[in-house]
């Protein structure tokens, strides 16, 4: 069984993260806009994910 714990603005952070990654995959033009944010901001949005996708196959739920 997993583990819960109070959610952090990381976290927030992390959930809207992931989220905008599936958003830029969904078509050419967010794509192309992604890649036009710079490679810094690009990097930090999918590292956020990343966390977030860790989180979750951790079995961390999060509360309030």
């Amino acid at each position: 069984m997993g583990k819960s714990r109070k959610a952090t603005e990381q976290d927030l952070a992390g959930i809207v993260a992931e989220w905008a990654v599936s958003e830029i995959h969904r078509d050419d033009n967010t794509r192309k806009a992604f890649r036009n944010l710079p490679p810094d901001v690009q990097g930090q949005i999918h590292g956020w994910a990343a966390d977030e996708r860790q989180r979750r196959a951790d079995g961390i739920t999060l509360t309030d």
